[in-house]
């Protein structure tokens, strides 16, 4: 083996680089430290309505705030200059943090009170976006008289538009900043009369910057008026009269105002307008953007290199030559499993044939009957039951004694671990940074590090709000299920995707509330159809890695039928099953409304 980065750091007291991952808290010189260019980043410039649905922790923030042009120009990349310089799309940041809903909501007012509030509130965030943003396009111009003036000559324009007086001294940018940060942070919601509000700011969300998007194209003598990307982020939190609000600028003429809004699966929770008799249709109005990348995906592989290499070097130690994730953890043969394999059973036990035969021996009698009429034993047999086969022997091996195998080790496992969540990698990478402190990183202990990372993780499904208890028990007992049908009986072709079958409408609906949660917050993984038309009673399911770790299942879909009943006591019965063949594909059916199955 390599020597591991990892040996470096044994002793070290400094700071942990994979200690914090929400980009919500990073600053600017960390975003563009951490910045890898995935696919779907350039393809978000457009000037199309958007609704990005991302799980948890997926990147969509990262996303949003790399987008605002003061980081684009920052990118060191022809594309991301082009893209600058042109200044044919600038994107401007608004965020929904909860505790900013909250505030806005949490009086007791009514609906359109709070609709009114909201949309003062955006209005103000959006206008002061606009500046940051101005400012970084103004600093381009070398002569400071011509900067002077056009910062003085814009500010004094905006603060025309924006407010009916002037009796504010507003003399740039500054300090027009100044005075919208002073409206927006004085108002009481609870008191405050609305009536004192500048009428531009109580408009539809986006008026404030419909109102000076023109005059701000000529004061910058741009060649043509840009497409203004308004980046609305965490719209999870908004509740159903706010998302109205964000609906509404889908069905108007917002006139090269484009949104990008970041939510969860399933928590884009209404078509509907402000007008009741106006409603929005994906496809139309807008189109959804699935956002969350596969463990194996090329994106998700540069990205984890990314983060590896940025981190370590400049955050830790600049003089580490490391560029990828296997340079930290070090690296084993071509084939990890076998590899892995070898190191617990010896090299005798460890052959493709020597392996070849364990499995064929574990077949059912019926099964064993077709061996030799396999041509290719390698290809129909070995491909096909070997991750199963190691699965069921490293977790024979996990019960013996106090030993732990070095099985849920290596690069390419803990991206599978991390299931292409960039931040469930950085967590990862946390504690494995911790625990080379002080160990060398083997497999044995690479695979108690992640073991630890896997339970952690699914105990802290009880947690999550509203159907965290429910999800915890239920998926407890599909995993279990699923255990048994791995580990109980003579190996099969199985492996963590299931479907549901339900005695009656009621078992559905309660089951699809607890399923959509799971899937926001990466529990259980469903394919893009499910995601972008809803669950229905024929979807099929496949468990988080995490959760196939913690209970030593493949990690991997199958087609072997297998019934599992599973009683809830709320409300009868319904029956999990691994999924047999694939069926027609569902009819659009959109997730605000009922299956009528």
């Amino acid at each position: 083996m390599k020597k591991r980065i990892a040996d470096f750091i044994k002793g070290s007291s400094l700071q942990n680089p994979f200690s914090d991952s929400q980009a919500r808290n990073f600053s600017d010189t960390k975003l563009i430290n951490e910045f890898c260019p995935i696919s779907n980043y350039w393809s978000l410039f457009n000037d199309q309505h958007e609704i990005l649905l991302g799980t948890r922790g997926s990147g969509k923030t990262f996303l949003l705030k790399m987008m605002r042009y003061s980081m684009l120009k920052r990118i060191e990349t022809p594309q991301a200059q082009q893209l600058a310089e042109k200044k044919e799309y600038i994107a401007l940041y608004v965020p929904m943090y909860l505790e900013f809903v909250t505030h806005l909501t949490s009086a007791d007012t009514s609906e359109e009170k709070q609709i009114q509030l909201f949309q003062f509130a955006f209005n103000c965030l959006l206008a002061q976006s606009l500046l940051v943003e101005l400012k970084e396009i103004l600093s381009e111009e070398k002569d400071k008289v011509k900067w002077a003036k056009t910062n003085m000559d814009l500010a004094l324009a905006l603060n025309d538009s924006w407010f009916d007086d002037h009796t504010q001294n507003v003399t740039d940018l500054f300090s027009l900043m100044n005075r919208l940060r002073k409206l927006f942070y004085n108002f009481d919601v609870t008191t405050g009369d609305m009536s004192t509000i500048p009428p531009v700011f109580k408009r539809q969300i986006g008026a404030s910057l419909l109102a000076v998007k023109e005059m701000v194209a000529e004061h910058l003598r741009l060649r043509e008026e840009p497409t203004w990307i308004v980046c609305i982020d965490e719209a999870e939190f908004l509740s159903e009269p706010l998302q109205r609000c964000i609906n509404s600028v889908f069905r108007s003429d917002s006139r090269r105002i484009a949104l990008k809004v970041a939510t969860l699966p399933y928590y884009h929770r209404t078509l509907q307008t402000l007008d009741p008799d106006v409603s929005v249709s994906a496809g139309n109005d807008f189109s959804y953007r699935v956002v969350d990348m596969k463990y194996d995906d090329v994106d998700f592989y540069n990205l984890t290199n990314t983060l590896v290499s940025n981190r370590i070097k400049t955050r830790f130690d600049s003089s580490l030559q490391i560029a990828k994730l296997e340079d930290f953890l070090g690296t084993c043969g071509e084939d990890a499993q076998i590899d892995y394999y070898r190191e617990e059973v010896g090299s005798k036990l460890a052959t493709y044939d020597a392996i070849l035969g364990d499995i064929i021996e574990e077949l059912s009698d019926e099964r064993k009957k077709s061996v030799d009429n396999y041509p290719n034993q390698r290809k129909t047999i070995y491909d096909k039951f070997a991750p199963i086969f190691y699965v069921r022997r490293m977790y024979q091996l996990s019960r013996k004694g106090n030993t732990k195998p070095g099985w849920y080790a290596g690069s390419q496992m803990v991206r599978k671990i991390a299931q292409g969540n960039p931040r469930a990698f950085i967590q990862i990478m946390n504690n494995l940074f911790e625990k080379a402190r002080v160990s060398e990183l083997t497999p044995k202990v690479q695979h108690g590090v992640i073991i630890n990372y896997v339970q952690a993780f699914c105990e802290s499904t009880q947690a999550l709000e509203s159907n965290g208890p429910t999800i915890y028990r239920e998926l407890d007992l599909i995993a279990s299920k699923l255990h048994e049908h791995v580990h109980n009986q003579k190996i099969r072709s199985t492996g963590c995707n299931f479907v549901l079958s339900f005695d009656c409408d009621q078992s559905f609906e309660y089951a699809r509330k607890w399923l959509q949660q799971a899937i926001a917050y990466s529990r259980v993984t469903v394919g893009e159809d499910a995601l972008l038309n809803g669950i229905t009673k024929r979807t099929v399911f496949l468990l988080a890695n995490t959760y196939a770790a913690k209970y030593w299942l493949p990690m991997r879909a199958d087609v072997s039928p297998q019934n599992i009943a599973i009683r809830n006591s709320q409300v009868g019965t319904y029956t999990v099953k691994i999924p047999g063949k694939k069926g027609p594909l569902i009819e659009q059916l959109s997730f605000f409304e009922e299956d009528s199955e």
